[in-house]
C-alpha cells in the first residue's frame, strides 16, 4: 500500500481522493491528469528498506563536522592573537666586571697622559691679547717686524708698485726661537708673500718669554702684513 505524504493540511475533505495520505489536502495545479507527488530525496523508511542510512544521519554528521572545523579555526585564531601579543623581553645587560673597569681606567689614563703632553699655547691677536704681559710682547714683536721688514722691503715690489696684505701665523718657543711660519691668507702676489715670511726670519730670534708667560710652551702670533706705498705695517 502506497501512502502519499501531504505537505499542506486542509480542513475540507476532498470529494474524491486520488491518493491515500496522513491528512486531508486539496489538489492544485493546471494538469488534467492526476500526478503522484515525487521527490529526489529518499525517505527514511525507503532508506532503511534498501539497507541505506536515513538522510537525517548524514545531516547530523555534517553538523558535527562543521562544529569541529569552527572550533579548530577559533583555536588557530587564538594562537595567532597570542603570538602577535607576545612582546620580546630584553635581556639585562651584564654588570661591568673588574677586568672591564680596569680596561676603562687604563684608557682614561692614556688619554690624560696624551693630553698632558699637548703644548700649552697662547694665541695672540689684537682681540685676544688682554694681559699687560701679552700686550707688551705683541707690541715688541710688531716693532721688530716693521723695522726689519722696511729695511728689507722687496725691490721688485717697489719697482712694480705692488700692494697687498698677507696674514701669517708665527709660532714662537719660550726662548724666542721661531718654530713655524704659516701663511693663513695670501696676498695674491708671490713677491709680497715671500717678503712677509723673510721679515720674520730676519727679525728672529725674538726676546725670550717674560717670567709671566713662561708657563706657556708656545705663543702663536696671528698678524697681517700690509704692503702699501713702499711701506710695511702690521695689524690684526
Amino acid at each position: 500500500m502506497d501512502v502519499t505524504l501531504a505537505q499542506y493540511a486542509s480542513d475540507k475533505e476532498p470529494n474524491e481522493a486520488d491518493f491515500l495520505a496522513q491528512t486531508n489536502q486539496q489538489g492544485s495545479g493546471d494538469k488534467d491528469s492526476r500526478l503522484e507527488a515525487s521527490s529526489d530525496s529518499q525517505s527514511a523508511l525507503e532508506a532503511i528498506e534498501h539497507g541505506g542510512t536515513p538522510a537525517v544521519h548524514s545531516i547530523a554528521e555534517q553538523t558535527t563536522s562543521n562544529r569541529l572545523l569552527a572550533r579548530q579555526a577559533t583555536a588557530i585564531n587564538f594562537n595567532r592573537l597570542e603570538q602577535s601579543a607576545e612582546v620580546p623581553i630584553e635581556q639585562p645587560q651584564p654588570l661591568p666586571t673588574e677586568h672591564s673597569v680596569g680596561a676603562i681606567r687604563a684608557k682614561l689614563d692614556k688619554l690624560k697622559q696624551a693630553y698632558s703632553k699637548l703644548p700649552k699655547v697662547s694665541r695672540m691677536t689684537s682681540a685676544s691679547t688682554k694681559s699687560a704681559d701679552e700686550a707688551a710682547y705683541m707690541h715688541y714683536f710688531e716693532q721688530q717686524i716693521e723695522l726689519v721688514g722696511n729695511l728689507n722691503y722687496p725691490r721688485e715690489a717697489k719697482a712694480k708698485q705692488l700692494s697687498g696684505m698677507v696674514q701669517l701665523v708665527v709660532v714662537i718657543a719660550p726662548d724666542g726661537m721661531v718654530k713655524k711660519i704659516s701663511i693663513a691668507s695670501g696676498s695674491g702676489s708671490k713677491v709680497l708673500d715671500q717678503a712677509a715670511v723673510r721679515s720674520v726670519r730676519h727679525a728672529s730670534p725674538f726676546r725670550a718669554f717674560p717670567s709671566e708667560l713662561r708657563d706657556h710652551d708656545e705663543i702663536h702670533i696671528i698678524r697681517t702684513w700690509q704692503y702699501q706705498a713702499n711701506q710695511l705695517s702690521t695689524s690684526k
